[in-house]
C-alpha cells in the first residue's frame, strides 16, 4: 500500500515549507530548485511561528481559485446545467420542480444578498433562505425541503463530469470540483421556520376499490404503467426508466430496476425476480421502451382518476371515492398486502424486493443471489397471488394474453 507523503516542515503552503534550525530562534522557508535539483532556503523576518505562515502566504501570494471552485461558480449556471441536461430529458414534471426551485432559491438569496454562488450556500445562508421560503411564498416544511433537495441533487450532478451535447457532438461537462453541503432535513426546516413536519399517508384502498380505480383507466400507457407497478412494486421513476433490452433478463426471470449508468441512491433500485405475468406482459407488448409518454402525463392522469370528475356546470359525473389514491399507493398496497398471503415472505425479502437497505450479505453474495432459483421467490409468489386476488374485483385482465412459465406455453385465463 502506498504510504501518504508527510508533511516537509511544520507548515507547507504551495510548494514550499518552513522549518527552524538549531541556533536560529526565527525560521527559514525551503523549496525545491529544478535547476539546481537541491533544496534552497532562506531565511523568514518573522520570529513566530503565526507570523512565519503569513510571510510565506505573502510571498508567495493567495492560491488562485480553479473556474469550477465552489467560490467562483454561480448557483443560477448550476441550476441551469441541471436542469437542461438532466431535468429535461425526465420530463415536464423534473423540469417544473427544478425551474420552481432556481426561482425561489435565487429570490431568497437576494433578498439578503447578491446572486449567489455556490459557496453562498452556508447552513446559516439556507435558514435565512427556508425563513423566506416560508413567509413570502407561504412554503410548508416539506415544500422547502423537496425544493432543496433539487438544489442538491443539481449541485452534485455539477460536480461530476458529464456528457453533454454542445453542437451535435458529446463533449465532457463538469462544473463544479466540489460539493457544499445542502440540509434537507424537514423537521430542521420545520423547527426554523415554526411550522409542522408532514405525515405519511396512511391510505391503502381495498381490493373492491382498487379495482374499480382499474376499470376506470381509459389509457393504455397507463393501464401499462399499473401492471408493471402491480408486478415490481418499483418506485415510479424506475418504472418509466425501464428498458426491457437493458433490464430484463427472460433467461434467468430477473428485472434490474437501475439502468446501466445509474449510480445507485439512497432510493435503491433492486434486482428483482420477474412474475411470469409480467414476462408475459413484456413480450405481448413487444415494447423496449413500455411506457412512452412523459411521467408526469401518465402519473397526473391516474393522480386525478380517483378523484371527482364534474361536467361544465360543475355537477358530478364520476366520483370513485378514492381522492388519496395516487399512482404511489400502488407500491404501499402490494407491500401491505404481501404480509398477509398464504406465503410467508420474511422482512429481509420483503425489503429487498422494495429496494430498502438490507445490512446482511454483500454485493458479492447479492450477485451470486439473483442467479439462484429460488432469489426472491416468496415475495415473487406472493405478488402473483395479489395480482390474482386483484383480478376478481375488476372487470378489465390483469393476466397476460399468455405466460411462458419456464419454457413452455400455457394460456391464462
Amino acid at each position: 500500500m502506498r504510504k501518504e507523503r508527510q508533511p516537509r516542515g511544520i507548515f507547507e503552503y504551495r510548494g514550499q515549507w518552513i522549518r527552524q534550525e538549531k541556533g536560529r530562534n526565527g525560521f527559514y522557508r525551503y523549496w525545491y530548485d529544478d535547476g539546481s535539483r537541491r533544496v534552497k532556503r532562506k531565511a523568514l523576518a518573522s520570529v513566530t511561528l503565526q507570523d512565519a505562515k503569513e510571510e510565506l502566504i505573502n510571498l508567495l501570494g493567495a492560491e488562485i481559485p480553479s473556474s469550477r471552485d465552489p467560490r467562483e461558480v454561480y448557483l443560477f449556471d448550476v441550476l441551469k446545467h441541471y436542469q437542461d441536461n438532466y431535468a429535461e430529458p425526465k420530463g415536464y414534471k423534473q423540469m417544473a420542480a427544478i425551474r420552481r426551485a432556481s426561482v425561489l432559491v435565487d429570490d431568497a438569496f437576494k433578498s439578503f444578498m447578491g446572486a449567489p454562488k455556490v459557496a453562498d450556500l452556508t447552513r446559516l445562508n439556507q435558514r435565512r433562505a427556508w425563513a423566506h421560503m416560508a413567509s413570502e411564498n407561504g412554503l410548508s416544511a416539506k415544500s422547502i425541503m423537496t425544493y432543496m433537495i433539487a438544489v442538491r441533487a443539481a449541485i452534485n450532478y455539477a460536480a461530476i463530469p458529464q456528457l453533454v451535447e454542445i453542437a451535435g457532438n458529446k463533449e465532457e461537462v463538469q462544473l463544479l470540483d466540489s460539493t457544499v453541503p445542502i440540509f434537507c432535513n424537514q423537521e430542521e426546516i420545520a423547527e426554523h421556520i415554526d411550522g409542522d413536519v408532514s405525515k405519511p399517508r396512511q391510505y391503502i384502498p381495498t381490493y373492491e376499490e382498487l379495482g374499480r380505480w382499474i376499470d376506470a383507466i381509459k389509457e393504455e400507457d397507463d393501464f401499462r404503467y399499473v401492471i408493471i407497478a402491480l408486478n415490481t412494486c418499483a418506485r415510479n421513476e424506475a418504472i418509466f426508466d425501464l428498458r426491457v433490452s437493458e433490464q430484463v433478463n427472460f433467461e434467468t426471470g430477473t428485472i434490474d430496476l437501475n439502468p446501466v449508468g445509474r449510480r445507485q441512491t439512497k432510493k435503491r433500485r433492486p434486482i428483482i425476480r420477474m412474475t411470469t405475468n409480467l414476462a408475459a406482459w413484456f413480450k405481448h407488448w413487444g415494447d423496449d421502451r413500455p411506457i412512452r409518454p412523459y411521467q408526469d402525463t401518465v402519473e397526473k392522469r391516474l393522480n386525478k382518476l380517483g378523484k371527482p370528475v364534474l361536467d361544465k356546470e360543475g355537477k358530478v359525473v364520476r366520483d370513485l371515492g378514492m381522492p388519496e389514491m395516487t399512482c404511489y399507493t400502488l407500491r404501499h398496497f402490494i407491500a401491505t398486502n404481501m404480509r398477509s398471503t398464504s406465503r410467508p415472505v420474511s422482512r429481509e425479502q420483503r425489503s429487498k424486493w422494495l429496494g430498502h437497505t438490507v445490512n446482511e450479505g454483500s454485493r458479492t453474495t447479492d450477485w451470486y443471489e439473483k442467479f439462484d432459483p429460488d432469489y426472491l421467490e416468496e415475495p415473487m409468489r406472493a405478488t402473483e397471488e395479489i395480482v390474482q386476488r386483484l383480478q376478481k374485483c375488476t372487470r378489465r385482465s390483469l393476466l397476460a394474453p399468455t405466460v411462458l412459465p419456464q419454457g413452455k406455453l400455457r394460456v391464462v385465463e
